[in-house]
């Protein structure tokens, strides 16, 4: 006899459910392992079939359906067999998905500006006008120079064009300044250097804006690039002068002489009638200035001693014509002797004043005491001096001058700075014995 089973389910076998809830796993969970890492094995690449599986994107962070179905059936299994009901970690599945790395905004990149241009620059020559024709703005020109002496003082002379206006910086070759100079407008400039060696020199727009060109020299005092030797007669009052021109934008020209040390020179005007602002100097064997003059009518002792060194320049490094004169004031050479007229100690003189130029008159007096000095009005000025360059008096004196001694002394006479020649004559009285 035939047994017939019932069709309910509550009377079928309560192992059927957990083989059919492991078929319908093991078919749901077969795209996470294809998709997660295990699939391809590390570092290898993910097979296409596992990419273009199913048709939807999940969200980065997000969990498929197809996973969470796959973690609940196996959490069913595990229940039955009495295991843990906890599901299975998400993050297996979710390695497995390509995400898109995020990407940083890069800042803007700005070019490196370029700085700015110069067109000028290079080896300085002692005694040599450099011409620079275009400085721009913030530019700067470097020059280059070497004294081969300690403590040296650099002439600089910069003219400046077009209304630019220029600063200079010179550093030693160790980093250290020298000197700056700003506000640079057309003048000369010394600069007292330190140890021998090579220096740069700078030049740059004072504002840091402009443009236009400049003219550049340089000179060394202790080892001028010439030096021209005076004659003899330039020390005498009879001299002509040693003439010549300098050039423009020239720093200066360099002369050398020898006198007896104490002698007083008389610096004559080297701008004769032009007016046209030279500037001299003087300095000693030991390269230390004694004297130096924009005007005219100065006097200088050589008070210590040579072989001495004249320079001459333009303040404003123009070009300009020159006549040097350095007639000795102290025992004079050419001056005129005054004729005397009588025996009563009169002597007289007479002359031709040029323009700007001065005169020398000599006596000689029996003894000390008192002088009269008479110039007529066509000369304005007069100085008396004994033969050592000591001065006694001058044209301001009320009554008399006294003479010290007996001996011989030199008078000087001139108009002042006057475009006219004029003819004059001079009377000296000198006291009898």
């Amino acid at each position: 006899m035939r047994t017939t089973l019932s069709a309910c389910p509550g009377n079928r076998s309560s192992r059927g459910f957990p083989r059919l809830a492991l078929a319908a796993a093991a078919v749901l969970t077969v795209p996470a392992f294809l998709v997660g890492p295990s699939a391809a094995g590390p570092g290898a690449t993910t097979p296409a079939a596992a990419v273009t599986g199913s048709s939807t994107t999940t969200p980065t962070g997000a969990v498929s359906s197809t996973s969470a179905a796959a973690g609940a059936a196996g959490a069913d299994t595990r229940a039955t067999a009495g295991g843990d009901t906890s599901p299975p970690p998400v993050q297996s599945a979710i390695a497995g998905l390509t995400t898109e790395q995020t990407r940083t905004r890069s800042a803007t990149v700005s070019p490196a500006q370029r700085p700015p241009r110069s067109f000028c620059g290079g080896a300085l020559t002692f005694g040599t006008v450099n011409n620079c024709g275009l400085i721009i703005g913030q530019a700067e020109d470097t020059w280059t120079f070497t004294t081969t002496a300690d403590s040296d003082v650099l002439y600089v002379q910069v003219v400046e064009m077009s209304g630019v206006s220029l600063s200079i910086r010179v550093k030693h070759q160790e980093g250290w300044t020298a000197c700056e100079i700003s506000a640079y407008h057309e003048y000369l400039e010394q600069c007292r250097l330190g140890p021998a060696g090579a220096y740069t020199l700078t030049v740059r727009t004072t504002s840091g804006s402009g443009n236009g060109g400049y003219t550049l020299s340089i000179e060394s005092r202790r080892t001028p690039s010439t030096c021209e030797q005076l004659p003899a007669d330039a020390f005498s009052w009879a001299s002509a002068g040693v003439g010549g021109t300098l050039p423009a934008g020239l720093a200066t020209r360099c002369f050398t002489f020898d006198q007896p040390t104490g002698s007083k020179l008389f610096i004559a005007e080297p701008h004769l009638r032009d007016l046209t602002y030279l500037h001299a100097e003087i300095t000693d064997a030991r390269h230390q200035e004694l004297c130096q003059t924009h005007y005219a009518d100065f006097d200088c002792t050589l008070s210590s001693a040579g072989p001495y060194r004249f320079f001459i320049d333009h303040i404003d490094g123009k070009a300009a014509t020159y006549n040097i004169r350095l007639p000795r004031i102290s025992q004079p050479v050419g001056c005129s002797a005054l004729s005397p007229t009588d025996g009563l100690g009169a002597a007289v003189g007479q002359g031709r004043l040029e323009p700007n130029r001065r005169a020398c008159h000599s006596f000689t007096s029996a003894t000390a005491g008192q002088a009269e000095i008479l110039v007529d009005q066509q000369v304005y000025r007069w100085k008396l001096y004994d033969n050592a360059g000591g001065y006694i008096c001058d044209q301001s004196s009320v009554e008399y001058c006294v003479l010290p001694a007996a001996g011989s002394y030199p008078l000087l006479v001139w108009s002042g700075n006057d475009y006219k020649a004029r003819d004059y004559q001079v009377t000296v009285t000198t006291p009898t014995a």
